[in-house]
């Protein structure tokens, strides 16, 4: 299901359609789906420090150890808010939808 409605740049359309489906024919609640998109990123962000930290702690370098944990939590972060941006614009578009 492909969509004239004009989209930011950086909200793919394939992952807003994606949601725009779930939100309307499944009944998905956007709280219930921002939740578990919470959850999920901070799972993974206390993964990636934990990890860093333990492997520090047992001796690696902490400028190198450092630097990539902080460049992987960069680009999952980034990731999520692209994410999170297509399920917001979704939810914009249902709800002009249904008015």
């Amino acid at each position: 299901m492909t969509s004239t409605h004009a989209r930011p740049w950086y909200c793919r359309d394939d992952v807003v359609d994606e949601y725009r489906q779930t939100l309307t024919r499944d009944g998905q609640r956007l709280p219930m789906l921002k939740t578990l998109k919470i959850l999920r990123a901070i799972v993974v962000n206390l993964g990636v420090v934990g990890i860093a930290f333990f492997a520090i702690l047992r001796g690696g370098d902490p400028t190198l150890l450092g630097s990539l944990a902080v460049a992987t939590l960069g680009l999952y972060n980034g990731l999520e808010l692209s994410d999170y941006a297509a399920l917001l614009q979704a939810y914009k578009v249902v709800q002009n939808e249904q008015q």
